[in-house]
């Protein structure tokens, strides 16, 4: 099975050596890494272009402004490999990764989605805490997931066939790209868990992922609000439950 790698970048110098070198370490001559670069202004592009001279596996397609969901369905829709792994710009993986989560693919057929667990760290790659699982209570379920997401984006892969569900991302969805992939799995095929710790995530200030989405799709950083806005949290949390129900109906 070909696998691909949709990895995405935004101003990422610091931390963008270590995740590629320890994803060229999981993959095979024929896999690929297709990356998407969201308007970077840093020497990100100048670092991919030094791997993409030495290596053919290399794809790299930029794009502008498009925000952390848009950026994810750029690299999605660039992959050919049978199985896709999602990875964001700053963390680690660990030698044996890719080979783990296709054997979960082999031994079922009806698997199309696969997330492993990792170490939660520090900018410095210390752990921190408990594992991601263990953080979020992660465990498979479509409704399960509509009320409490336990879907971590640089911690899937899934097979190429569900590309026909994902893709095209919903406009100005209210959530991250890893619960609509996810919930989007859990309802056209079977989703599968492993216990295995496969990464470390970098959790830091600069992290795409920090904080919520709001409706428009812009990163809001998490803050002590007045009762007012407590409000209007509360009836976001709520609106954005009753559109993942509708995609569990109507999708």
């Amino acid at each position: 099975m070909k696998t691909s790698v949709a990895l995405v970048t935004y101003n990422s110098e610091k931390y963008l050596k270590d995740q590629v070198d320890t994803i060229l370490l999981n993959l095979g001559p024929e896999d690929e890494i297709v990356v998407s670069d969201d308007g970077s202004i840093d020497s990100t592009l100048n670092i991919l272009r030094e791997y993409q001279k030495n290596d053919p596996r290399f794809r790299i397609y930029e794009i502008e402004h498009s925000g952390c969901n848009g950026n994810y369905e750029n690299a999605i829709k660039h992959c050919s490999g049978d199985i896709i792994f999602l990875s964001d710009d700053d963390n680690v993986w660990f030698e044996g990764k890719v080979d783990k989560v296709k054997k979960a693919f082999e031994t079922n057929p009806k698997v199309g989605f696969v997330m492993h667990d990792c170490e939660v760290c520090d900018a410095n790659l210390n752990p921190i805490g408990p594992t991601y699982f263990e953080l979020r209570k992660a465990k498979p379920g479509l409704w399960r997931n509509i009320m409490k997401v336990s879907y971590g984006g640089s911690l899937i892969a899934f097979r190429k066939e569900l590309l026909n569900y994902i893709l095209p991302f919903p406009k100005k969805m209210p959530v991250f790209y890893d619960e609509w992939i996810g919930t989007m799995a859990s309802k056209h095929s079977k989703v599968v868990f492993i216990p295995d710790i496969l990464s470390k995530w970098r959790r830091h200030g600069g992290s795409q992922s920090t904080g919520y989405l709001s409706s428009d799709g812009d990163v809001v950083t998490k803050k002590k609000t007045s009762f007012k806005g407590s409000l209007s949290r509360f009836w976001q949390r709520v609106s954005t439950r009753l559109v993942k129900v509708g995609w569990a109906i109507f999708r």
